[in-house]
């Protein structure tokens, strides 16, 4: 009897090794998450997937220059970024990151690749006030075993049936089907999917009641909060990598975006934020700062916007030109003017020029 059941338990596990083999050889060869190696020639593959693909291409892709930003970098073509500035770079979004979460994902670049030229990098307002350690997601929920040099724990990317199903098997597909792959200029890019000006706005943007009364300082302990995220999560990689050369720009939000910080009674607080921004990361030698918020024609334009932040791809382009010709671009000795004008025309904007007679719907 017992051998018998030494028999059965021999069978199962060889018939459990030889439907596991090969999903997990099949992950390893595919690697669709480009843990080991760049992507096969020949093979199609999705790139969707933003926490689990970016470190496989900054482990294992070509690239002298880098991307990075939350979802307002999402539409930016590196193949644009190549022809201007004479660079071959690579995409890496995070939609939804902080400050922490993309300073951790360089320290990930600059500890595989030594020769990064330049990064240029997104810092949202809407951000603002986080803290240095702010993160939008539980630990728990990272695919830290990605994110590590260590073998031992690669089985939970070889052998996990969700990479299967929806990434190996998704490459699989493509490549049969004749679907094309992604290129690092659609990663991400979804700008076509989306309605843009009064019409896509109406249905996104909710305008608030207007606040009577708000408290529109900033304590000595939100601006320590400011300073250690930006110093810790910006400045920092910036200081440790002099070589590199640092485009920072403040991401351009819609002029409904200043609606809503005015009748919700944030309007002095964001552009003190700005204003103390700026001044923590202008005055140093690799780092190049710039914001576009006197550029009002673009901001106003609604047919820019699809919602209150989320600008168009043409606007991406716009940025990357105006990063290559110096638009825009700000110093120690001339932030606090560029803040003096931006405060101005948002304070003494009339708002509600941009909407009909009730109040809430946008004019088209």
């Amino acid at each position: 009897m017992e051998k018998k059941a030494r028999k059965i338990f021999v069978i199962m596990i060889s018939v459990l090794l030889l439907i596991i083999l090969p999903v997990g050889i099949m992950t390893a060869v595919i690697d669709p998450y480009f843990h080991f190696h760049k992507p096969v020639e020949g093979l199609n593959y999705p790139l969707n997937n933003e926490r689990y693909q970016n470190y496989g291409i900054a482990r294992n892709f070509d690239y002298d220059a880098v991307i990075v930003g939350t979802s307002m970098s999402e539409y930016f073509k590196p193949s644009e970024f190549d022809e201007l500035f004479g660079v071959k770079s690579v995409k890496l979004p995070l939609s939804g990151g902080s400050q922490l979460e993309i300073n951790e994902e360089l320290n990930f670049v600059f500890s595989h690749n030594s020769n990064v030229k330049y990064v240029i990098r997104g810092i949202d307002l809407f951000r603002a006030f986080d803290s240095k350690d702010s993160r939008d997601y539980p630990a728990e929920d990272y695919p830290t075993y990605l994110y590590d040099d260590n073998p031992l724990n690669d089985i939970r990317y070889v052998l996990n049936k969700d990479v299967f199903f929806k990434a190996t098997a998704s490459v699989v597909y493509r490549t049969l089907a004749g679907e094309p792959g992604d290129t690092l200029d659609s990663y991400m890019n979804r700008s076509g999917s989306y309605t843009y000006g009064p019409d896509g706005l109406n249905e996104t943007y909710n305008r608030v009641a207007k606040e009577a009364e708000f408290d529109s300082s900033i304590t000595d302990e939100e601006y320590e909060r400011i300073h250690d995220n930006i110093y810790e999560n910006v400045i920092k990689i910036a200081e440790e990598n002099p070589s590199t050369e640092f485009y920072l720009y403040i991401t351009p939000y819609s002029i409904l975006f200043y609606d809503y910080v005015d009748r919700s009674g944030g309007l002095d607080r964001i552009q003190k934020a700005e204003r103390y921004i700026l001044s923590l990361i202008t005055g140093y030698d690799n780092i190049h700062v710039f914001s576009f918020y006197t550029d009002t024609d673009m901001i106003c334009d609604l047919y820019n916007y699809r919602d209150m932040s989320h600008h168009s791809e043409a606007v991406n382009t716009q940025i990357l030109k105006w990063l290559k010709e110096g638009h825009g671009e700000l110093t120690a000795d001339d932030y606090n003017d560029y803040c003096d004008m931006v405060w101005d025309f948002y304070h003494s904007y009339d708002y509600d020029i941009l909407f009909e007679d009730d109040g809430r719907t946008l004019r088209k």
